[in-house]
């Protein structure tokens, strides 16, 4: 299938590494122009160059920015507008916030997290948008998390800050539509980042097991019977932005091997 990337201006945030790198691989694979951003301009200089090797007939610029500051959200989108002049793709990923369950966290915690899966989303989006309907043509990817479906008790503040973005996406879809902008989220579990390798390593020295075992595990709950990878995510994102996908708008889709059915 020929999704019609070829040539798109694309903005994906947190992609020096995890599942935003992974997307910003996808897109560069088919074929899009990609602005990659997150906070460490080192990290973002190492990816931008793999990201070069991967298709070499495209462009990829990187900009740093700290998303729970709106100075430097803004500047980051002043950026794409001199490098791009416009803007086709957003795939928007964040950190995830502290974890913790609801009482073991303070006042600074929960505001942190608001700034990072709430208000980040907002400043994110109201740019980015602005730059689609100029074109009247877009397409907004939120990576959000399963949380959002079935709550994870040492996790409340993913589990309640990112509601917001459940709102937003919706909200959006409804007022972008004339715009020929579609906006969508997609809600991942267990994937095999960095991150979550890090934790199987952590336990499969604390249990004494081997880090297969940990994985396993760490996915006992899904059906499937394993966890997912970067890849998988990142070929979904790339659909939802594609030309085909022009009629799927307004929707929050678990990535989850079924573990949300449970």
């Amino acid at each position: 299938m020929d999704l019609g990337l070829q040539g798109k201006k694309a903005l994906v945030t947190a992609a020096s590494r995890g599942l935003g790198y992974a997307c910003a691989e996808m897109l560069v694979r088919e074929g899009a122009n990609v602005i990659i951003s997150s906070r460490s301009r080192e990290a973002l200089e190492k990816a931008a160059a793999r990201l070069r090797k991967v298709n070499p007939h495209v462009e990829v610029y990187y900009h740093p920015a700290d998303l729970t500051r709106k100075d430097e959200v803004d500047r980051l989108f002043d950026f794409v507008e001199e490098v791009f002049g416009g803007l086709e793709i957003l795939v928007y990923s964040t950190g995830g916030p502290k974890p913790g369950r609801f009482m073991e966290l303070d006042d600074e915690d929960w505001e942190e997290a608001a700034r990072l899966v709430g208000l980040s989303a907002v400043w994110v989006a109201r740019r980015a948008a602005r730059l689609m309907m100029r074109q009247g043509w877009g397409r907004m990817v939120f990576i959000g998390s399963i949380t959002l479906i079935k709550p994870y008790l040492n996790l409340a503040t993913s589990s309640i800050m990112r509601m917001p973005l459940l709102g937003l996406v919706r909200t959006l879809a409804l007022e972008l539509a004339p715009h020929g902008i579609t906006v969508n989220a997609v809600l991942p579990s267990l994937v095999l980042t960095d991150r979550v390798l890090q934790l199987a390593r952590r336990k499969a020295e604390e249990e004494g097991i081997s880090m297969e075992e940990a994985l396993q595990k760490m996915a006992y709950e899904i059906p499937v019977g394993r966890a997912a990878e970067p890849e998988e995510l990142a070929a979904l994102v790339a659909f939802l932005a594609s030309e085909p996908a022009g009629f799927i708008t307004g929707t929050a889709i678990p990535f989850d091997g079924g573990r949300s059915l449970r």
